[in-house]
């Protein structure tokens, strides 16, 4: 099986893509078993550090108790302790919170990369910084990614990441969320068979044309009847025959024949 060398360089990716943008730092959503650093600026008494979201969701803050940290996003758990540390206990306050470790939630990758597993989300990191941690994608990589999750009402979702967004930068726009599941799927084929220079089978990549399928497999040898080129294609079952033309898209698992020109 002839294939092309298609390996997404992800391991560029910066691990701390999330502290890049602050922010994503301000919209993650703080949940049970992150780890917190309240501070109150020029109140040591009043601020903890290091401390664990309960699984409840709360944490404990001296003067004002129990205070629901979960569900909310650090700069809103803010606002928070400072109203009720304003409620008789000190004037003014500032308050600051930040989250020194990220373990509440995870997303599975599975598939054609490196190192598959379960992963950490630390921050709102998007696909290419979980991509890159769990090693890149193979070279078996197919030409998409695929993001499954619940939706709405928790009806299942599915968000299909194409290879040239990946290798755009414009996949880093996309957010992942606790409990996704990435699969990076084998890479599917089709193959170019006549009187090309290497005939055979190869890998398939969105977008491909039927020009560019040629050149994979070295070109049309002098003896090809170029104006008679066919792809065929699997439809409901049945065969058909397609007249090529050099701007047509190629689809998986097309066979394209180049015949012999008739002297």
């Amino acid at each position: 099986m002839i294939t092309i060398a298609l390996l997404l360089s992800l391991s560029q990716v910066p691990q701390s893509a999330a502290s890049a943008a602050p922010k994503a730092a301000d919209e993650y959503i703080i949940g049970p078993q992150d780890v917190l650093n309240v501070t109150v600026f020029g109140e040591p008494d009043a601020s903890r550090a290091a401390v664990t979201v309960d699984n409840d969701g709360t944490i404990d803050c001296p003067y004002i108790g129990r205070v629901q940290a979960g569900g909310q996003s650090p700069r809103a758990l803010e606002n928070v302790i400072r109203d009720r540390l304003a409620k008789g206990f000190l004037v003014n306050p500032s308050v600051s919170v930040e989250v020194v470790k990220y373990r509440s939630k995870s997303v599975i990758v599975q598939g054609q990369v490196r190192s598959p597993g379960e992963f950490i989300l630390q921050g709102n990191v998007s696909i290419m910084s979980v991509l890159a941690q769990a090693g890149s994608l193979t070279p078996d990589a197919g030409s998409y990614v695929l993001i499954s999750r619940r939706g709405p009402n928790a009806q299942p979702e599915e968000i299909r990441v194409s290879r040239r967004q990946l290798e755009s930068g414009q996949a880093q726009n996309i957010p992942l969320k606790d409990g996704d599941t990435i699969v990076v799927p084998k890479a599917e084929t089709f193959f170019v068979l006549g009187v090309v220079r290497s005939p055979g089978q190869y890998t398939y990549v969105e977008g491909l044309t039927l020009e560019r399928a040629l050149s994979l497999a070295g070109g049309a040898s002098d003896r090809a009847a170029t104006n008679r080129i066919t792809i065929e294609r699997r439809v409901n079952g049945n065969i058909e025959k397609i007249k090529g033309r050099l701007s047509d898209l190629i689809q998986p698992n097309d066979t394209i024949k180049v015949p012999t020109r008739v002297f």
